[in-house]
C-alpha cells in the first residue's frame, strides 16, 4: 500500500514537467535577446539577469489572479537583479491593452502575435511560467497559477537564482 502511494506522489510531483517535453525544458539555454522570437513591444536582454518569462492572456481567469502578484514580486527583488517578461498570447491586440490598462504592470509585456514563441515552447496551459537564470537557463518551469503556494515557490526560486 505505501509503495503505490509513493509511486502516485513522484508520478503526481512529475505531471506538470510532462507538458515541457515537446517545447522549452529546465536547462534549456534561451538567446539573450528575445527578438528572434518576433515579439511586439518592450524585450530586456535575458544575459545577467535573474527573468521570469510568464506567458498569460487576457481571458485567462488565473493569469489576472497571477498579475498582482507578479507584481509585488518584481518590486521585491526587480533592484537585485530580477526582472519579468509577460508575454501575451491574445490574438487581438485590443484584448491584450484592455487587460493592461486594468493591471497596470510596471513590467515588459510584450505581444506574441504571431504565436511564434508560445508555439516553441510548448505551452499548453495558461498561465506558465519559465524562471531563467543569469546565464540564459531555464532552471524552473511552472503551469498554471495556484496562489499563494505559487507565490512561494517562485520567491525561493527567484531568491535562490539571485543569490548563485
Amino acid at each position: 500500500m505505501k509503495s503505490w502511494l509513493i509511486i502516485s506522489l513522484m508520478v503526481g510531483a512529475l505531471m506538470p514537467l510532462s507538458a515541457w517535453a515537446e517545447g522549452w525544458a529546465p536547462d534549456t539555454i534561451l538567446p539573450s535577446s528575445l527578438k528572434e522570437y518576433g515579439l511586439e513591444g518592450d524585450l530586456p536582454e535575458l544575459e545577467g539577469k535573474v527573468t521570469l518569462i510568464d506567458f498569460w492572456a487576457s481571458w485567462c481567469a488565473p493569469c489576472k489572479a497571477a498579475f498582482p502578484e507578479m507584481e509585488k514580486l518584481y518590486q521585491s527583488f526587480n533592484d537585485k537583479g530580477f526582472q519579468i517578461v509577460a508575454v501575451s498570447v491574445d490574438q487581438k491586440a485590443k484584448m491584450m491593452d484592455r487587460f493592461l490598462a486594468k493591471q497596470k504592470p510596471s513590467f515588459p509585456t510584450p505581444h506574441d502575435a504571431k504565436q511564434l514563441m508560445v508555439k516553441e515552447a510548448g505551452i499548453q496551459v495558461m498561465p506558465s511560467s519559465f524562471l531563467v537564470d543569469k546565464s540564459g537557463k531555464i532552471r524552473f518551469a511552472h503551469e498554471g497559477w495556484h496562489g499563494d503556494k505559487s507565490v512561494e515557490n517562485l520567491t525561493a526560486q527567484i531568491q535562490q537564482l539571485l543569490s548563485e
